[in-house]
């Protein structure tokens, strides 16, 4: 599915909700002929960066279990606003047993249709069933990491388990980057054999905590570096399903306020 995109952490804190869901608001913000879907694919609800209260994957585990989506029912009852729709994950985390990868690759062939750009926020976790499923059934990979010693090494240890399953990453994105730290680019390109060309970087922004405090991504807070370093992850994904690339405008600037 060309128009399924997976955003996952090499570990817990990665930051791969944030960073998927601004892409999936960043661009859906700029392209109103666009249904986009942002889904959370994983063991948890993911709902820090959201204020409204939004359909979650336990109201669809009948119609997974069964084998019955309909896909226009969907779409309505995950609208969120104008062309953006939502869906969380599990409200408990013990059900995340319950949910097989077939389950997840199936919802997503059931509605892919439906949506012109589908971001599935797929945790770190792989040994959790709807993960794996929609990493799998995505045609574009994306891994998130972090200037962390304990990132860079659990990918290393990751590495020959994602060689075993075949899943092959399109790109990598070294979150909350530092130009201080001394693990610069370079190094981690060096020893993790990383592209260039294939690598972004999405700058440490100061404002996750009031993000957090106020259920709102980065982006909406409107973070100028930020929004450079989503607006350069969001024209990759743009360019893989033909839209145009995004526009900022600055905060200082007159924004349009999209949600």
């Amino acid at each position: 599915m060309n128009n399924v995109f997976a955003f996952h952490g090499i570990d817990h804190k990665s930051g791969v909700t944030m960073i998927s869901q601004s892409v999936a608001e960043l661009i859906a913000s700029q392209n109103s002929n666009v249904n986009v879907l942002f889904i959370s694919l994983n063991g948890r609800k993911n709902g820090e960066y959201i204020q409204e209260d939004v359909k979650t994957i336990d109201d669809f585990k009948l119609q997974m279990d069964s084998k019955l989506i309909i896909s226009k029912d969907f779409v309505r009852d995950c609208k969120f606003k104008n062309n953006l729709y939502i869906l969380g994950g599990l409200s408990n985390e013990q059900d995340e047993r319950y949910y097989f990868p077939d389950s997840a690759t199936y919802l997503l062939e059931s509605v892919s249709e439906s949506f012109g750009l589908i971001i599935a926020d797929t945790g770190s976790d792989l040994d959790n069933g709807l993960a794996l499923g929609a990493i799998t059934a995505a045609s574009n990979k994306y891994l998130i990491m972090t200037q962390m010693e304990s990132s860079l090494s659990r990918y290393e240890k990751m590495l020959p388990w994602f060689e075993k399953t075949q899943i092959k990453f399109n790109r990598f994105i070294i979150n909350k980057f530092s130009e201080e730290d001394p693990y610069t680019l370079k190094y981690i390109l060096e020893r993790l054999y990383l592209e260039k060309e294939r690598t972004d970087k999405i700058q440490e922004a100061g404002d996750y905590r009031q993000a957090e405090q106020e259920h709102r991504t980065l982006m909406r807070l409107k973070t100028d570096n930020y929004l450079e370093d989503i607006s350069t992850i969001a024209n990759h994904v743009s360019e893989v399903i033909g839209l145009p690339p995004t526009k900022l405008q600055r905060k200082n600037k007159l924004w349009k306020n999209f949600i």
